[in-house]
């Protein structure tokens, strides 16, 4: 096997660190090695190290401009970085390149569908299925955006491959699809075979899964446990950086909470304000920050959160701000939507004292049965198991119970459903625990153009009430084990 090859497998096999030892070690022999550049952008990508993705990937086009995936690659990492504009151009310039490229058609009507962008969608959408008339990926989009609303004839031969026993789909396209047959079910009020499809997706996704929520307990309870001596922990969070900077200027605002708490409808009205912008659900607290503190006090979180010096806790700080600054240069406000950055919020007081955090709340099925119905790109327990889903709502209370029993003043909390039944009163006062003055912008939504790459992109189109309450109660013959585990 070739070192090229090698290299690709271990990262296919999600062994980033001899992928890119091998990666480096054919650059080291030719600098311009196009497949090997290609593969330690793709490793710093998975490693969420963005900006040096972004680096490497302009490299790579400029090394061979003709090459359609490099251009995706690109506007993959462009999009992370929110330069959305560069991710149109990349797009374009790989559909320029070779019009008839499945992915590339794919990437330009995904994209314009999350930029409210329907028309350009369509039209990419329309040329996939002139080339693939079964097409998954399209077939799937197409649900999403309501144009496929029945059971027509494309849908019934479709779902006649999937339940055959010769079936060929891959196992990602088998979960999209019954997700999607979710939908289309449920549109017609067939809520039996409705939930069939939503319980065969999530159990395809779990036995992909190889830990259970129970196996998660410790972990929260050493939250608690490291985190309990408040005054201690958080003597540094009261002392000034003594580097200056403007980076110092900038304030993160974390959205936490539960998926499908409202979290992404919250942070496209506060972009709405001049003086904020967003960076999207950043794995920074859980990757890179969790790794700075193992690697400075040999202990991972959060039980080496005890060992930060005051001094230490700043350059992490400094770090994170370093990170979202390269998203958002300008903002002075910046927010960090990772639902479960929750479990960090005594990390962030101490390394990011000035830092505002906004736990978003909605009734408690709504939200379970929410998560159960959408397909989440990475698989975890509580998101495919009624049971996990019920279990880990319990430890997901315990935590946030703490914080807000420890730390009250450091944490606004905010209910969906207040937020839709009284939005500017309710957006007057969180601006105001901010520290800004209310804008009108904020409460414009369903004409905006902007990209939202969340599940909740095409239902905020549709304005600020996107969430039926008790969407769950045609389902709730179904849902025993969700209320058992709910108790």
């Amino acid at each position: 096997m070739s070192d090229i090859n090698k290299a690709n497998q271990y990262f296919q096999q999600g062994n980033m660190h001899d992928a890119e030892k091998i990666y480096r070690q054919l650059l080291q022999r030719n600098p311009n090695d196009i497949d090997a550049l290609w593969g330690l952008g793709q490793v710093a990508l998975a490693l969420d190290s963005y900006q040096v993705s972004y680096d490497i990937f302009s490299k790579c086009v400029q090394l061979a401009t003709n090459m359609p995936p490099l251009w995706l690659s690109l506007a993959q990492v462009c999009e992370k970085l929110h330069r959305y504009d560069e991710v149109e151009f990349s797009l374009s310039k790989a559909y320029s390149i070779k019009q008839n490229y499945l992915p590339t058609l794919y990437a330009l009507a995904a994209y314009y569908a999350q930029s409210n962008q329907i028309d350009k969608s369509n039209k990419y959408l329309s040329e996939i299925i002139e080339i693939e008339p079964d097409n998954i990926q399209a077939f799937c989009l197409n649900v999403r955006l309501s144009k496929i609303k029945c059971l027509d004839k494309q849908a019934l031969k479709i779902l006649t491959m999937l339940s055959s026993d010769k079936c060929l789909f891959s196992h990602h396209e088998k979960v999209s699809l019954h997700f999607a047959y979710g939908d289309l079910y449920e549109k017609i009020a067939d809520y039996k075979q409705a939930f069939k499809h939503f319980n065969l997706a999530n159990s395809l996704q779990r036995k992909k899964i190889k830990f259970s929520v129970s196996s998660m307990n410790n972990f929260f309870d050493s939250i608690i446990e490291n985190f309990a001596n408040i005054d201690l922990l958080f003597k540094h969070s009261r002392q000034t950086p003594s580097t200056n900077n403007s980076i110092n200027d900038l304030i993160p605002i974390f959205i936490v909470g539960q998926p499908r708490s409202g979290s992404t409808l919250l942070e496209q009205m506060l972009i709405g304000h001049s003086d904020i912008a967003t960076a999207g659900e950043l794995p920074f607290l859980a990757g890179d920050i969790a790794q700075g503190v193992y690697q400075i006090t040999g202990k991972h979180f959060p039980q080496g959160c005890k060992e930060l010096t005051s001094k230490q806790c700043e350059v992490l700080g400094q770090h994170y701000l370093k990170s979202i600054k390269n998203i958002a240069p300008s903002a002075k406000f910046v927010i960090d939507k990772m639902p479960a950055n929750y479990q960090s919020i005594g990390l962030i007081k101490m390394i990011l004292p000035k830092a505002k955090i906004i736990h978003i709340t909605r009734d408690t099925v709504d939200v379970s049965w929410s998560i159960f119905r959408n397909f989440f790109s990475s698989p975890e327990p509580y998101f495919c198991s009624l049971t996990e889903i019920g279990q880990y709502h319990h430890c997901y209370k315990k935590v946030m119970s703490f914080w807000q029993q420890e730390i009250p003043e450091f944490i606004y909390g905010i209910n969906y459903q207040d937020l839709v039944s009284d939005t500017e009163i309710e957006l007057k006062k969180l601006l105001m625990f901010i520290g800004l003055d209310f804008q009108a912008q904020c409460l414009e939504l369903n004409t905006q153009s902007r990209y939202i790459g969340t599940l909740s992109d095409i239902q905020l189109r549709k304005g600020v009430s996107v969430a039926k309450k008790m969407a769950w109660k045609p389902y709730e013959p179904y849902l025993k084990s969700l209320f058992k585990a709910l108790l």
